[in-house]
């Protein structure tokens, strides 16, 4: 019983665009991103170590995070992450780790970044990936691959920002006999005004065609948020809300999938100084 459950829920991921099918440990991760449409390559905030290396190159205190998104409202396609960021002599190095999927079967990503900041505004960010499966009643996998980003600040209130994972197509899962994706982004930010940003990206990846997501984020009062966004393909509406607490950021987000229904995300930071990035 337990494998025919673990396959339905297999064949569903092959069929879900927003996950990537054959390892859905990766993806847009921290509830402000999720509420500005899951556009994410372009951000330099904590949560950049998921998102793009580079981003977290700003940082200027030691942070940490967790993150938990229940996709469709089934624990089966939750995604659980968290993260570490510490700023050292020459950048920035950070430790995150992903878990989609429940008891039953389950996927694992765990990262090790370093990122400089080559310029004031020229970023760039190195992540080294191990990449593991379980799945009760099937062989596992073990890869290791990797990830790099790029940001650039056009002018002050222009940038934009490029990443990709598993450049070497590394692995296959065992589950599904699919490789594991190459995942390209190009995303720009822009800065409309002084409480109003936004953020758009093209994702690539080799198991989909492109997806166009875009966002804005509107600083209501000064420590409240509200955001929005739109993904294109496939359709996907969200909205979300954050709050600056001091040393604390609290971010919730929820999002409408025009087929399969309803993504929640929360999640969660805490800075053991003063705050870097934006």
């Amino acid at each position: 019983m337990n494998k025919v459950y673990i396959t339905s829920i297999a064949l569903l991921l092959t069929l879900i665009p927003i996950s990537l099918s054959a390892f859905d440990g990766y993806g847009p991760v921290g509830a402000r991103q999720a509420g500005m449409g899951r556009a994410s390559v372009a951000s330099t905030d904590f949560w950049s170590i998921h998102n793009n290396p580079a981003g977290i190159a700003l940082a200027t205190s030691p942070a940490a995070g967790l993150a938990y998104e229940n996709r469709f409202l089934m624990k089966e396609l939750s995604l659980k992450s968290a993260g570490f960021i510490l700023p050292v002599n020459y950048g920035v190095l950070g430790l995150s780790f992903n878990q989609f999927g429940y008891k039953l079967y389950n996927e694992n990503k765990l990262g090790l970044a370093y990122s400089l900041a080559f310029s004031p505004s020229l970023r760039m960010g190195l992540q080294l990936d191990y990449l593991g499966s379980r799945a009760e009643g099937y062989d596992g996998y073990h890869h290791l691959t990797f990830e790099y980003g790029v940001q650039y600040d056009v002018n002050p209130k222009f940038s934009i920002a490029a990443t990709v994972f598993n450049p070497i197509g590394a692995g296959r899962s065992q589950l599904t006999n699919e490789r594991i994706p190459v995942v390209a982004r190009l995303g720009v930010g822009y800065l409309f005004a002084e409480n109003l940003r936004g953020i758009a990206e093209i994702e690539k990846s080799s198991d989909f065609s492109p997806d166009l997501r875009v966002g804005l984020e509107y600083t209501l009062q000064e420590h409240f948020y509200v955001r929005t966004g739109v993904g294109v393909k496939p359709g996907n509406l969200t909205f979300g809300a954050g709050w600056d607490l001091g040393p604390l950021q609290l971010d919730l987000a929820a999002g409408i999938h025009e087929v399969l229904g309803s993504n929640l995300q929360a999640s969660l930071v805490y800075s053991f100084r003063k705050k870097g990035g934006k």
